[in-house]
């Protein structure tokens, strides 16, 4: 590291006359307008310099967590028993089927910005709810009955629930290194899909309007937040409180040089 940080060039001229800087005292260099991601080595008689060019992309968990409020809370008033007929499930598994597509694509687009704990999230409920809008295809068909909310056991579909809280259980702890907020909603997601799983596993109709309750809770809380950094990243200053913890707090710096702050340059989002 150290032989990289003295041989740097302090600035790289791009092809198109875009201008690349480094921050003092760093390696990591950021663009002052938006490039393309390509690494480059020379070779010299003092060493090897490496320059790498990045790219600033929108926030991708403004959209996942919008697709995911949308899907949880179709879920979550579905299993409350606000609603629900008997063609619930064949109007619902298209636009769930979306949402968990929309899931997946924002996990790809987190692992580009560098961001572990919205690839987990986004990635591990995408897949969610692409299964649980499949299972909802197949009792529109009549190939499966619905089990449990007539009192029987439905175990197999309360495996899809403890695998899913479990990992999201993770998230949880990794959220205090993010936001009070996702600690917030990933906790009522993590303690609802708990309940749910148990749910099916006890046939128990309360614990399952109980999981019911914070799952949408939990997407009411993410909707927050996706406007929270909606309006955020729009305005260039805090509308909503994000409360953003440790590294994730918008700097002076951020605001002043373009690009700076953003995903795809800093590590996160």
């Amino acid at each position: 590291r150290d032989s990289h940080t003295t041989h740097l060039p302090m600035a790289t001229t791009l092809a198109d006359g875009m201008q690349t800087s480094y921050v003092a005292g760093s390696a990591v260099p950021y663009a002052t307008s938006t490039t393309t991601t390509t690494t480059t080595v020379q070779q010299s008689g003092q060493g090897i310099n490496t320059v790498v060019y990045v790219t600033p992309i929108a926030a991708p968990s403004i959209l996942g967590l919008y697709s995911f409020a949308a899907a949880t809370a179709i879920v979550g008033a579905r299993a409350a028993q606000w609603y629900g007929i008997s063609q619930s499930p064949l109007i619902f598994w298209p636009f769930i089927l979306t949402l968990g597509i929309v899931q997946v694509l924002t996990a790809l687009w987190a692992f580009r910005a560098r961001d572990n704990l919205a690839t987990v999230f986004h990635g591990v409920w995408g897949a969610f709810f692409i299964a649980y809008a499949c299972l909802n295809l197949f009792f529109a068909q009549g190939t499966l009955a619905f089990l449990a909310t007539d009192g029987n056991r439905f175990s197999e579909f309360g495996m899809y629930w403890i695998t899913v809280a479990a990992i999201t259980w993770v998230c949880v702890a990794a959220s205090f290194a993010e936001s009070l907020i996702w600690v917030l909603f990933t906790a009522c997601m993590a303690v609802g899909a708990t309940m749910t799983a148990c749910a099916y596993f006890t046939t128990s109709v309360g614990i399952l309007k109980a999981g019911g309750y914070l799952i949408f809770i939990s997407a009411a809380i993410a909707f927050y937040q996706a406007t929270a950094w909606l309006l955020e990243y729009q305005y260039g200053r805090p509308i909503l409180p994000s409360l953003r913890l440790g590294r994730h707090r918008l700097t002076e710096t951020a605001l002043l040089n373009r690009g700076f702050g953003e995903p795809g340059v800093k590590k996160g989002q």
